[in-house]
């Protein structure tokens, strides 16, 4: 039902997710496409985005909590890793479940990324970006996204020389999952957090 790939490094964070919205569960080899052009990376604020992968129905419940909080122009990222868990825990899913990706500034300055999921009763596992690093994350409905990062993103790092090349790696390897997960597709959404 959708995919989202993460970057975070020393002084950004990037999130790209690709559009596609289709009915779940899926049967046969064609998804059936409910909307094509639905972003699953939102920036809360100038410190934090989210991204989703699966249930999209429940994962845009979950996100969308953040609004009910006044000053979310203030809400740390630990602030919103809280408010995720605590609604997620109210939230039917799907059995596709849902994988949530937090990245940004935590309440230090330290670029971090979290993800916390269905799959593990929404246990937030965060890891913070060392200098001269980068933590690559990805999250799909349908396709193990983990060896899509090991050949697709992860040897063309060390070549990034700005920001540009995070987003054209990224963007190229959705493009690849998309050809054999038709539940993805290239229409691009990213969010930067600097």
């Amino acid at each position: 039902m959708s995919a989202i790939l993460a970057v975070c490094g020393d002084g950004f964070c990037a999130m790209v997710s690709d559009g596609r919205f289709v009915e779940e569960p899926i049967t046969g080899d064609k998804p059936h496409v409910i909307k094509n052009d639905l972003p699953k990376v939102r920036k809360i604020n100038r410190n934090v985005v989210v991204g989703f992968a699966g249930d999209t129905l429940a994962a845009v419940q979950i996100i969308n909590a953040v609004d009910a909080y006044p000053g979310i122009q203030y809400l740390t990222l630990e602030k919103v890793v809280k408010i995720l868990q605590e609604k997620a825990a109210t939230v039917e899913v799907q059995p596709v479940g849902v994988r949530l990706i937090v990245g940004g500034r935590n309440r230090k300055g330290e670029f971090v990324m979290t993800m916390l999921g269905s799959a593990d009763g929404y246990e937030a596992q965060t890891q913070t970006a060392r200098p001269g690093a980068y933590l690559i994350e990805g999250a799909c409905s349908h396709t193990d996204v983990a060896p899509w990062l090991e050949e697709e993103v992860k040897p063309q790092a060390a070549g990034w020389r700005n920001l540009d090349d995070v987003a054209r790696t990224l963007d190229g390897c959705i493009a690849k999952m998309a050809k054999n997960d038709k539940s993805i597709n290239t229409t691009y959404f990213r969010q930067l957090i600097r």
